[in-house]
């Protein structure tokens, strides 16, 4: 009588454990997923390092005025929001036009587009004549558009030319200034340029008018006629009264500059900055949309202070 053999299968528990083995598919996933995300992330940066940059033009005088931090900042943001590089081209002070231009090609040949202050109108004029196919843009900031026509020599077809929006700006500085006045009825400091509060004087007037209170604004195109001897609830520095930086302020005070904002003592609470960097992705979103010209928005940031509460005045 034959024996039955009889299969006995011994499990090794240190051999098989099923945990061990669910971490080690977890492991392999997380790796591979980790992989394809690196892969992407490698691939869309090379296309993006790939993209005709945006160039902005400027001179090294205005570098420490305006912060070289901060523009780096701005530039990065900027590259993030259109996809593509936004580089600085920094010309000496004292340059010619054929250094601009050279200066210009040494970063890149053929840009997305390059954009000119209007300082620099002589020079956008020739690399216009040398590069018919990159897009120049002109800002001229709170200038006239027939200002700056003139300043490029007459011809504006070939150039996209864009201002500052002054009317929106001034319409919020007067609802801002309207705020810090809370309901005093009081007086509002403005230093404005002759020709500015020509074309803003009454847009202004209106949004610091529009709410229950009714502040008056007392209007200086200098600072020699201003006396400081009054009651203010908020000083605005519009292109001039710039004397009145020197004065450690107990009133809020709002400034259209390019100034660096750390360069300001802790009265200041607004700066209205409507430089290149400041305008760069309007500019450049507006000229791939083929507009000829346009009005630009002024980048608003509030500061900390100990004169006004910021967190209201930035839901405005």
């Amino acid at each position: 009588m034959g024996i039955k053999a009889r299969r006995v299968t011994v499990t090794c528990q240190k051999c098989y454990n099923p945990k061990i083995i669910t971490m080690k598919k977890k492991t392999k996933k997380t790796a591979v997923i980790t992989g394809a995300v690196f892969a992407v992330f490698a691939i869309v940066f090379i296309i993006f390092q790939m993209r005709s940059p945006v160039l902005i033009v400027t001179d090294m005088a205005f570098i420490p005025l305006y912060g070289d931090e901060r523009i780096r900042d701005k530039s990065l943001r900027s590259s993030l929001v259109l996809f593509r590089p936004v580089k600085t081209v920094i010309i000496a002070n004292d340059a010619g036009d054929d250094i601009v231009l050279i200066a210009i090609n040494d970063i890149s040949s053929r840009p997305h587009c390059v954009i000119f202050p209007l300082r620099f109108a002589h020079s956008a004029r020739q690399y216009r004549e040398q590069n018919p196919l990159v897009p120049v843009i002109i800002l001229g900031n709170r200038y006239e558009e027939n200002f700056i026509i003139s300043a490029l020599g007459g011809n504006a077809n070939d150039y996209y030319i864009y201002t500052t929006d002054v009317h929106a700006e001034f319409h919020r500085v007067g609802l801002i200034a309207a705020a810090l006045d809370m309901n005093k009825n009081g007086r509002i400091a403005v230093f404005m340029e002759n020709n500015l509060q020509t074309q803003v004087r009454e847009t202004f007037s209106n949004a610091l008018n529009s709410g229950n209170s009714s502040p008056q604004a007392v209007f200086y195109s200098s600072f020699s006629s201003f006396s400081g001897s009054q009651d203010f609830s908020c000083v605005i520095l519009a292109g001039t009264g710039s004397e009145y930086m020197d004065r450690e302020s107990d009133i809020p005070v709002i400034i259209f500059t390019w100034i660096d904002p750390d360069l300001l003592s802790s009265g200041f609470i607004l700066v209205i900055d409507d430089s290149p960097w400041a305008q760069t992705v309007q500019a450049v979103r507006m000229a791939s949309q083929k507009m000829p010209s346009g009005r630009i928005l002024s980048e608003f940031t509030f500061l900390k202070s100990r004169n006004a509460d910021i967190g209201t005045l930035r839901k405005m």
